[in-house]
């Protein structure tokens, strides 16, 4: 049997070790750069089912990882999880699936027909089992809100947000009555007593160790050797390709393809009667999904009752205007000053015409909204920054344009740093089964695979992924099948389906 190091204890990577470890015969090491935050005030912060609760354990995240969104912005943080449960411990654990022709542009595009809505909607419905969605009766005003508003301007407001229907309706998340459910509870945590698991925190990898084109195991940052049958990284779309780079692999595609979701907010000051934040219960729990000039179900308007930063006036809810299907694409790549520490992340958002035209038609679509007698019922003031400037100043291009430079930010759904697709396609850093091509026993399982980001918060798709992943893995171990892609392509066809 195999002795396979796991590297990265995040939504993907809580899986993996999950599912590996369920046959007894492998033993399975999981690797986390971070600590374990249970039992710890950070931890309890992470647990809430208040996402602002968890974005306010700034332990959990790295200080030190910086990220430009636009091409020609300053650097701001970055904000990744740090620590067993890594980015779904942080995130809003909101779960959709995407779009079907997300998934089938994979396959028509990329040669990637395991990956077809068709293969991985089975999956998807599995998984839709363990997940809660919030009735109406726990709305939030600013939830409230956005759903009657969408039904004042003639638009569904009762839609399934798993289905692509337009329409504004109640989100799914991974969730119990307690609190916000990531990987780490619903995968790793019933795991953790089982003999052939051990999970290592704070064990940052270097680098792979490689024997003539054989992945033997993984250098530590503190020096120490582990070797290993089969090493996967799940370490995320932005450490992932560090490792990979770190370990000298020349694929030209490591590290390019970055994409995420541009977000612009505009802040709510409530009137008196609907300010209160709710302790320890969801603060997003509607969406209304629209389709632009261009693609359909591409914009997504979300509410969120609460503030994540200071303002004045003072604001008390934000509605969020976020570009689904995205054609900019940015990179990652080594500090060539300190190539073991943080990488450099340029996301170059909005490099696209269609991009910027989508994501200005998805402010139009919110401003709209509170121009609604739902929003004008609940809503004081509404304006753009921290100073207070009024909405209205949005209709002045240029004040758009600096706006949108200083305030679009990222939706925390990076993806398409080491992407699936053939040998012959020079983008394409793993196959579909996530073997690296050039290197054997080694496999990549994160949303770093992914070669476009699908039209949905990436938890549940990264769930996907590695259910999907690890079952092939565990395929091939049992029949010994663990050479990289090159024995199992001819002229660049799949020979093997998953």
């Amino acid at each position: 049997m195999a002795r396979i190091i796991v590297v990265g204890a995040g939504s993907a990577g809580c899986v993996v070790a999950a599912r590996l470890s369920q046959h007894h015969g492998h033993e399975v090491v999981l690797l986390e750069g971070g600590p374990d935050h249970a039992g710890t005030d950070v931890g309890t912060r992470l647990a809430s089912a208040n996402w602002i609760d968890a974005m306010g354990a700034t332990a959990a995240f790295d200080p030190d990882l910086l990220a430009t969104r636009l091409a020609t912005d300053a650097p701001r943080q970055y904000h990744r999880g740090r620590g067993l449960g890594g980015s779904g411990s942080v995130n809003a654990m909101l779960a959709l699936p995407g779009l079907p022709r997300d998934y089938d542009r994979w396959a028509e595009v990329y040669g990637l027909d395991d990956w077809s809505w068709s293969a991985v909607e089975g999956t998807f419905r599995a998984l839709k089992r363990d997940l809660v969605a919030t009735p109406p009766a726990g709305y939030t005003p600013t939830d409230r809100a956005l759903v009657s508003a969408a039904a004042e301007l003639g638009l569904p407001s009762d839609v399934d947000t798993h289905t692509p229907q337009d329409g504004a309706g109640t989100l799914w998340r991974h969730a119990d009555r307690t609190g916000r459910r990531s990987s780490l509870e619903t995968y790793l945590a019933p795991a953790r007593d089982r003999h052939n698991l051990l999970v290592r925190t704070d064990a940052r990898v270097d680098r792979l160790l490689v024997e003539d084109g054989d992945v033997t195991g993984v250098l530590l940052t503190d020096g120490s050797l582990l070797h290993a049958d089969q090493v996967v990284l799940s370490a995320g779309t932005i450490e992932t390709p560090a490792i990979l780079l770190r370990s000298g692999c020349d694929r030209p595609g490591v590290g390019k393809g970055l994409q995420d979701h541009p977000a612009a907010s505009i802040m709510l000051a409530l009137k008196p009667g609907h300010q209160d934040v709710r302790a320890g219960e969801s603060c997003i729990n509607a969406v209304l999904r629209l389709s632009s000039q261009v693609a359909e179900g591409d914009i997504h308007i979300l509410p969120m009752q609460g503030a994540l930063s200071v303002s004045s006036p003072q604001h008390h809810a934000v509605v969020m205007a976020a570009v689904m299907t995205v054609t900019s694409t940015g990179e990652v790549r080594l500090d060539p000053e300190r190539p073991t520490g943080p990488p450099v992340i340029a996301e170059r958002m909005l490099t696209t015409e269609r991009d910027r035209a989508v994501m200005r038609e998805a402010i139009g679509h919110a401003v709209r909204l509170l121009e609604t007698e739902a929003f004008r019922e609940i809503v004081e003031e509404a304006f753009i920054d921290a100073d207070g400037t009024p909405v209205s100043a949005l209709d002045d291009p240029d004040t758009y344009e600096r706006w949108l430079a200083g305030s679009v930010g990222d939706y925390f759904h990076a993806v398409g740093t080491a992407r699936m697709g053939s040998f012959d396609d020079p983008g394409a850093v793993v196959d579909q089964r996530g073997r690296v091509h050039g290197l054997d026993r080694v496999r990549v399982i994160d949303c770093s695979v992914m070669p476009e980001v699908p039209a949905a918060n990436t938890h549940l798709p990264a769930v996907m992924l590695a259910e999907r992943l690890s079952s092939a893995l565990l395929a091939d171990l049992a029949t010994g099948t663990q050479r990289g892609p090159l024995a199992h392509h001819q002229g660049g066809t799949r020979v093997h389906s998953l």
